[in-house]
């Protein structure tokens, strides 16, 4: 017996960003409800350093910014890309895992505002507002479900790193 699939194909924004979701997900945000959104890590750089552009620079939103900009690879200033981590110069390897849970409320809140405005701004058939927009939509379904607590806080270390204090 012969069965037929029929395959439904790619909006012509996922085409254009196939780059950041044709390999193996090394880049993942956690959601209210413990799922996760993840993307090459290609992607996953490119949603943060987007938010962290449309972030002001004082207040908790400059923190964030700061933050955000911190567990981002410089190569330029010596960090070495391994994919799903980098080594920063002088330092520790950063883990491209961030468990929104683990965040302070004032900080998650900013997040998923900015998330949000972006969905707005980007258009999701022509820039990296495809992911933008997928992330907002996987945090939207999120907090629909249960809220599920963190099941490994051994994650919180990244809130933590270079005497940042973002996370609970």
């Amino acid at each position: 017996m012969m069965v037929s699939v029929e395959i439904t194909p790619l909006p012509e924004a996922a085409k254009r960003y196939a780059k950041y979701l044709e390999h193996m997900a090394s880049g993942f945000i956690t959601l209210p409800d413990g799922t996760d959104w993840s993307s090459r890590w290609t992607g996953y750089d490119a949603v943060l350093e987007i938010i962290m552009l449309e972030l002001k620079n004082d207040g908790d939103e400059g923190i964030l910014k700061e933050w955000i900009k911190y567990i981002l690879p410089n190569e330029n200033n010596g960090d070495i890309e391994s994919g799903y981590c980098f080594y920063k110069k002088g330092s520790e390897n950063i883990l491209r895992i961030i468990d929104t849970r683990l965040m302070k409320p004032n900080f998650q809140k900013i997040f998923w505002d900015k998330v949000k405005s972006l969905t707005q701004k980007l258009d999701a058939e022509q820039s990296i507002g495809f992911l933008i927009n997928q992330l907002n939509n996987c945090y939207e379904s999120s907090i629909r479900n249960s809220y599920m607590e963190p099941d490994n806080l051994d994650l919180k270390e990244i809130f933590f790193v270079s005497d940042f204090k973002i996370g609970i």
